[in-house]
């Protein structure tokens, strides 16, 4: 009879039959009401992701923050000039303490509070790691492409045995395609604006332009063709595990033939 909840426990053979190891460094993207009842809620989720890899492992997790932009609730077409500069005054700002990564999934937020985690310092896109090597990788972290060879993300592809995990979510949030259409060419582009902190200024810089689900679901699909993508369920969540810097690599020249065929660079 199928068990319908998650422990720890399970969830741990779940990511060793996955082809998760020891030693291995990991980037996570997970859905807990996808995985559905566990037994301790998060915490079981990271308590079997440091379980499985040990004390010479990596956990990587997302710490996307909105605190640094325009609040989006705002129609700013709607606002006086003063309102506008009003709230800009109001903006908080980031503060790697203290900036929810909420928006990233109970699992994420619970892990940027885990003991001895570290948070990145970008004001928007900050990354939060877990292992003993944890330090070699977080710093800096560039406000100029955020997820280019300036930042965590980009130099885990240094990493060894390095890998992208997604349990109960699609390719569209996995950080490693960030990096990839980041270093690609041709690239798309905007121009992002925030508040580093409470005291700065708002500040302009270049970075990719939001994919939107326009080629992060292809890109995936197409890498899961060559056969390099290990799937299975983590729970009752249907999860992904493959090499971060073969995915990397991969979509950095997908990506590129794609805009370069598009032409869309916006």
């Amino acid at each position: 009879m199928a068990l319908d909840y998650s422990t720890q426990g399970t969830l741990s053979s779940d990511l060793v039959n996955l082809g998760l190891k020891e030693g291995d460094g990991v980037f996570v993207h997970a859905s807990l009401g996808a995985i559905g009842n566990v037994v301790g809620g998060a915490r079981a989720v990271i308590n079997a992701l440091l379980e499985v890899t040990g004390g010479k492992g990596l956990i990587a997790m997302p710490g996307f923050s909105t605190d640094a932009y325009f609040p989006k609730e705002f129609d700013r077409a709607a606002l006086s000039p003063f309102e506008i500069q009003e709230i800009e005054n109001a903006v908080l700002g980031f503060d790697p303490k203290s900036s929810s990564a909420l928006g990233m999934g109970i699992i994420a937020e619970t892990f940027r509070n885990w003991p001895g985690t570290i948070r990145s310092q970008h004001p928007t896109s900050s990354v939060c790691l877990l292992g003993a090597d944890a330090a070699n990788y977080i710093a800096p972290h560039s406000l100029e492409w955020a997820s280019g060879p300036q930042s965590p993300s980009g130099r885990l592809m240094k990493r060894p045995n390095m890998k992208t995990l997604l349990i109960g979510v699609g390719w569209n949030r996995c950080s490693a395609l960030h990096v990839a259409e980041t270093l690609t060419t041709p690239k798309r582009t905007k121009i992002r604006r925030f508040k580093p902190d409470r005291s700065a200024q708002w500040v302009e810089t270049p970075d990719v332009a939001d994919d939107l689900d326009r080629l992060f679901p292809l890109v995936g699909s197409a890498f899961e063709s060559k056969g390099k993508v290990s799937r299975g369920n983590i729970g009752n969540a249907p999860s992904r595990l493959c090499g971060y810097r073969d995915l990397i690599e991969f979509a950095t020249r997908w990506i590129g033939e794609a805009n370069n065929k598009s032409g869309d660079l916006r």
